[in-house]
């Protein structure tokens, strides 16, 4: 009867230690959930807020490989016309061409197509990867939205948790796909706001060129010439970005003179020319109180100063002027020696590079002179003259 009584007890003490063991893995394993999404939240506002496709992307893979135990993940984006889905991006870069034939494979089964149509993840079996990797893996192949239309998939190779309570990788997944899609749209979306701003922006330009026909495309020529020169020195992408916003409105403030001194054939009094060097600080109010056109107001304000601390509208010299400033000041000049004026006929190129060569350390930055005949030379900048 002991001896019963014993086994009874050892059966029920083997139980119980298996269920603490059971509750000891699930609480591990919601610990390291709870981890993986603690780590999410430290840069998900910044890749929110980002309207850099290849940034978002490329932290999001860097963020995906520290999260989840993956085999490759690769990003197909949906082309302009909204047909073709065309790779953008895997990690690591040497099995792409690997997840190309997994997704022609997985396009004939039809599972590309239902994951897409159904508009939800869904997670079958490996084909190419699996034989390739000699051992069962899952593919999840993951639609990519945005409020209007599909913007992308995501294709993500991993193998499966085969013990229920380990079960995270396809958890994980699905909440780090959820993520993605949601910056991705924000890319997207402030990608159109950006254009629709834009194209704004363009349209106050052209109708202040429009006073002046001899000016007509002065600023979007400014602005590519001033991105060239800002190539050759390295800037980073979002800063020739805004290059494109410095261009299109650093003659703004000319809204506010008078169209007889801006057409005037002849030479300008003092008090006409006065006038007109007002048109930076104009220009500079504007912008000013647009928030997200601050970071352009040295474009704006002075593309007119020079070196020597002889221009206007402040008069300031050297590393005075912001860079912004001091580079626009060639690409401006460049432009209007080689545009015809009612007083004088344009240079050819070749004549305003002398010019500007020659105006080098009193009206120009030298180190933009030569960053300008750099990138002039090599016909970075070409200034086509009807």
């Amino acid at each position: 009867m002991l001896n019963k009584q014993t086994k009874i007890d050892q059966n029920e003490l083997e139980s119980i230690i298996k269920k603490l063991h059971f509750l000891e893995e699930s609480n591990i394993a919601l610990i390291s959930i709870q981890d993986k999404l603690d780590r999410l939240s430290h840069f998900q506002s910044k890749m929110l807020l980002s309207y850099d496709v290849d940034y978002v992307l490329e932290t999001w893979l860097a963020r995906l490989g520290e999260l989840v135990r993956i085999e490759v993940c690769s990003v197909f984006l949906v082309e302009e016309r909204g047909i073709e889905f065309v790779h953008k991006i895997s990690k690591p870069e040497k099995l792409s061409p690997v997840i190309q034939r997994e997704v022609d494979a997985q396009i004939s089964q039809g599972n590309f197509g239902r994951a897409i149509s159904k508009g939800i993840p869904l997670s079958v079996s490996a084909e190419v990867l699996g034989k390739e990797r000699g051992r069962l893996l899952s593919i999840m192949i993951a639609p990519l939205s945005n409020l209007q239309r599909t913007i992308g998939a995501v294709i993500i190779a991993f193998e499966e948790d085969k013990d229920f309570i380990r079960q995270q990788t396809s958890k994980l997944l699905h909440i780090l796909v959820d993520f993605f899609s949601l910056a991705l749209e924000n890319v997207y979306l402030l990608g159109d706001l950006k254009t629709a701003y834009f194209c704004t922006v363009k349209a106050i330009a052209n109708s202040i060129e429009a006073r002046d026909p001899y000016t007509k495309g002065h600023s979007e020529r400014v602005a590519q010439f001033s991105k060239a020169i800002a190539k050759e020195f390295n800037w980073d992408k979002n800063e020739i970005e805004l290059i494109d916003w410095g261009g299109m409105l650093h003659d703004v403030g000319k809204i506010g003179i008078h169209d007889i001194i801006l057409n005037k054939p002849g030479n300008l009094t003092d008090s006409e020319y006065n006038e007109i060097k007002s048109h930076p600080l104009i220009g500079a109010q504007i912008v000013k109180d647009i928030s997200f056109l601050k970071s352009v107001i040295p474009y704006v304000l002075e593309h007119h100063e020079r070196f020597d601390g002889k221009g206007y509208p402040m008069g300031v010299a050297g590393e005075n002027i912001s860079i912004k400033g001091r580079l626009l000041a060639v690409a401006d000049t460049f432009d209007a020696m080689t545009s015809d004026r009612p007083y004088r006929k344009a240079l050819k190129s070749e004549d305003a590079l002398k010019e500007i060569l020659r105006n080098r350390g009193t009206q120009f930055d030298p180190e933009v002179v030569r960053a300008f005949e750099k990138a002039l030379i090599s016909g970075k900048i070409c200034r086509n003259l009807k």
